[in-house]
This record gives structure tokens, C-alpha cells and sequence, in this order.
């Protein structure tokens, strides 16, 4: 018996590291916007994972390291706003304004802002990030107003999708 417990918990030992080996990326981004009746104003949070940030990074400029951070900022404040954009019921586009962005960690918070339409009841968002770089990608979208959310979940081929709270879902 005393041989058997230590085999055996050599073996489970040498399960759990064959599953960190294996282990399965996840491709996703959050995205979290706030109609705000009060202010006027559509508040935009994008929460980006630091690795997948740096991965766009190594395809698009090569080497990153060398940046400084305005340069830094710079291309993140472009690949965002040509992958995520706002629609107003009429159809017409939000005006997007950066607000500025964190980085921590494991993390990259992305800060924007928008004017509030005079009927923000109905939404159209597209949401691309990352898209282009993981075939697996998944961003998830909450939209709230006075306290009811929509969620949103954007894939490959689902990229704009509506935001109604004119109906309940």
C-alpha cells in the first residue's frame, strides 16, 4: 500500500501537468456600454487581454518594445476604431471620441465616448476586434440602459448585430 501512493500521486501529478500542456487558448474581448440619459452621453469600456493585445502588436509593427507609449496609444487607438463602430437607429454613425486607455497586466482598458441620440432605444454595434488576427475570437457586448442589459455575442460572420430596448427580449 505504501508504493501504491506515491505512483499514484506521481500519476495524478503527471495528469494535471499534461492538462496545463494542452490547455486551449481563449480569444475574446468585452466590451461594455453604458447609455447614459442623463449626461447625454454613451459611455464605452473595451477590456482587452494584454497577450492578445501584443500579438496584434507583433504582426503589426514587428517588435513592440521599442515604442514609447503616445506611439503605443496611437495604434491602439487605431485598430479599435477601425474595428468597432456605433449605429443609431436612423442608421446614422456615432461620433466616437477617445477618451484614453489603462494598461495593467493581464489587461488593456480602452476608454470612448459618445453622444447620446435622441432615440437611443434602438443600436446597431459592430465589433471586429481581433477578427482578423484568431479565427476563434469571441467579444462579448453589454449595453445598458437604466439598468436593463442587452448582451451581445460577436463571432466570425456576426460581426454588426442590433441592440433594441424597445421590445423585451
Amino acid at each position: 500500500m505504501r508504493v501504491l501512493k506515491p505512483a499514484l500521486l506521481s500519476l495524478m501529478i503527471l495528469v494535471c501537468v499534461a492538462q496545463v500542456g494542452h490547455a486551449h487558448r481563449f480569444y475574446a474581448a468585452f466590451t461594455q456600454i453604458d447609455l447614459r440619459e442623463r449626461k447625454q452621453t454613451v459611455e464605452i469600456v473595451h477590456r482587452l487581454f494584454t497577450h492578445d493585445v501584443e500579438d496584434m502588436l507583433q504582426v503589426t509593427v514587428g517588435n513592440p518594445a521599442g515604442l514609447g507609449e503616445k506611439e503605443l496609444e496611437a495604434l491602439l487607438r487605431d485598430f479599435v476604431e477601425g474595428a468597432f463602430a456605433l449605429y443609431d437607429g436612423e442608421g446614422q454613425r456615432l461620433p466616437i471620441t477617445w477618451i484614453g486607455m489603462e494598461y495593467a497586466t493581464d489587461n488593456v482598458l480602452i476608454y470612448q465616448e459618445a453622444p447620446l441620440p435622441a432615440d437611443p432605444s434602438q443600436f446597431t454595434v459592430i465589433n471586429r476586434l481581433f477578427m482578423k488576427q484568431f479565427e476563434e475570437q469571441k467579444n462579448t457586448v453589454n449595453v445598458e440602459m437604466n439598468g436593463d442589459i442587452r448582451t451581445r455575442i460577436f463571432t466570425k460572420g456576426r460581426e454588426r448585430q442590433k441592440v433594441s430596448f424597445a421590445e423585451e427580449e
